[in-house]
């Protein structure tokens, strides 16, 4: 059966050329929407399915074009800073401002689009994509919070004769997972804490679905794995953590499953400001615990890599 091309989900980014989210050279997808709420999370504009507002403060020069446009009169011009201000309570996310913001100081983060439309973009890469030996990666927020939608995009993919990665947390039904995962020819999975109950507290849920369906992807599916930790200074960067990860990818993954340690970068804290968010979480990734944290995997006996 024929993927559905006219199936939509929202989307905050098409990134081109991507050398990180699998072999060769990619474009990545990424979807909007998200069931954790990890307290690093990295990508927050991502976490709601909903579009919304970005406001870059540096780059704005105090035009107050934005001030003028905005119907609801959510924008106000602030005396000290000479900036534009947004009341997000009165924001209505119409884009009107964004429209008339000569200095690119705003952004609507999110874009309803067809399978189609996403295809379109990333087929004009088609012939570096293919010659890279790469293809179209699905990211997020999590591709498994769209199921129909991300299921359809990775067999029209498949239909072009692209070479498909997914990316996800795979905290989701069995069914989402059995849908999506018939079109994946790698599957990268995170998994940000062994320990349930920490999990649940770093996250907002606990891993157990988490888990199973990383099995299930390996051992019923049989999609080849990567394994990911995203490396978190005093949240899941013990060594007994780290270790009892390596021995899941070692004793219950398919023999050759690598494990990826991802260095943690603050991306995320700029990110928040531009949402009007303020999160209360700081961390630096220290590249010799980074280090210390390979020869501890390496000893249960798996391929372990830094970064992806």
């Amino acid at each position: 059966m024929k993927a559905d091309r006219n199936i939509r989900a929202p989307v905050f980014n098409i990134q081109t050329y991507s050398i990180h989210d699998g072999p060769g050279i990619r474009d990545t997808v990424f979807l909007k929407g998200c069931p954790l709420r990890c307290i690093w999370c990295q990508n927050p504009e991502s976490l709601s399915s909903k579009p919304q507002l970005m406001v870059y403060s540096h780059k704005c020069t105090g035009c107050a074009a934005c001030v003028n446009t905005c119907p609801t009169g959510a924008i106000k011009m602030d005396r000290r800073s000479g900036k534009a201000m947004c009341d997000r309570q009165k924001c209505i996310v119409c884009g009107k401002c964004v429209q008339h913001c000569v200095s690119s100081a705003r952004e609507i983060a999110g874009k309803l689009m067809s399978v189609d439309e996403v295809l379109d973009k990333v087929l004009r890469d088609k012939l570096f994509l293919d010659e890279s030996g790469g293809g179209i990666t699905l990211s997020g927020g999590e591709m498994l919070y769209h199921p129909e939608f991300s299921a359809a995009l990775l067999a029209a993919a498949h239909e072009e004769g692209l070479h498909t990665v997914t990316e996800s947390c795979n905290f989701a039904s069995r069914d989402a997972v059995d849908l999506v995962y018939t079109n994946v020819d790698l599957a990268i999975c995170d998994i940000k804490h062994m320990d349930s109950e920490t999990h649940k507290k770093l996250t907002g849920v606990p891993n157990e679905i988490i888990l199973d369906n990383i099995r299930r992807i390996a051992s019923e599916l049989h999609v080849p794995l990567i394994i990911r930790i995203p490396v978190i200074p005093n949240c899941n960067d013990s060594d007994e953590n780290i270790a009892t990860t390596a021995k899941f990818v070692a004793q219950e993954l398919p023999e050759g499953t690598q494990l990826q340690l991802l260095p943690y970068n603050n991306l995320g804290e700029s990110k928040n400001e531009n949402l009007g968010r303020i999160i209360p979480f700081t961390a630096h990734s220290d590249d010799e615990r980074i280090n210390q944290l390979k020869v501890i995997a390496e000893s249960c006996g798996i391929s372990v890599q830094i970064g992806g």
